[in-house]
């Protein structure tokens, strides 16, 4: 978004606004709080006038929207990217399991958040349903490498796409970080035994 010339003539920091709201979103998702706030509940975390909530964001949603879209261009996603590009697909596989893990860490509890709000607002599913395509195809080329290489065992493609999406979701990184209460290094290794019990990555 552009900044208005008002806000220039006025010297308003319209990025540090929107980080601010930004920042209290993230706050309240991590408290758990973020379902039940309203856009005034926001605005008061963030210091800011419930209007230039409306304004920036245009809602609540909007607010989520936005940390999605933020978490999908930060280092931790362009070391998926960089994980999936890796020609060798034992490589790629592994570099991934590592890159999600820390990718769920920091960013999980937005898509979680993301995900149960798309159940009241159809609005988020687009983004919902934007990022389970881009993993999914992703397993896809991994499982297609795999089995050139001859190691999916009795596994076909598909299925072992399918399998490693559940692997690498954020669902399963949940499952163990903060279910069972395992810490990043326990659940990279165990999510790493699961690929290896899969496929053959010897």
């Amino acid at each position: 978004m552009a900044y208005s010339p008002v806000a220039k003539k006025r010297g308003i920091d319209t990025s540090a606004t929107r980080d601010r709201v930004l920042e209290a979103a993230e706050e309240l998702i991590m408290s758990g709080d973020f379902a039940q706030a309203t856009v005034a509940d926001l605005a008061d975390r963030a210091g800011v006038a419930r209007a230039t909530v409306f304004s920036r964001f245009g809602s609540k949603l909007g607010v989520l929207e936005t940390l999605a879209v933020r978490c999908s261009g930060g280092p931790t996603m362009r070391a998926i990217h960089d994980a999936v590009a890796i020609e060798d697909p034992v490589a790629s596989l592994r570099a991934l399991v590592i890159a999600a893990s820390d990718h769920w860490e920091l960013q999980g509890h937005i898509l979680l958040t993301l995900k149960a709000v798309s159940e009241l607002e159809p609005g988020a599913i687009e983004l919902i349903e934007a990022q389970r395509k881009e993993q999914r195809e992703s397993m896809e080329h991994i499982a297609r490498g795999l089995g050139r290489q001859g190691r999916l065992h009795d596994l076909t493609p598909a299925q072992a796409a399918a399998a490693l999406h559940l692997i690498t979701s954020v669902e399963s990184f949940m499952e163990l970080r903060r279910n069972a209460g395992m810490s990043l290094v326990a659940t990279k290794k165990v999510l790493m035994a699961l690929a290896e019990g899969l496929v053959d990555l010897s």
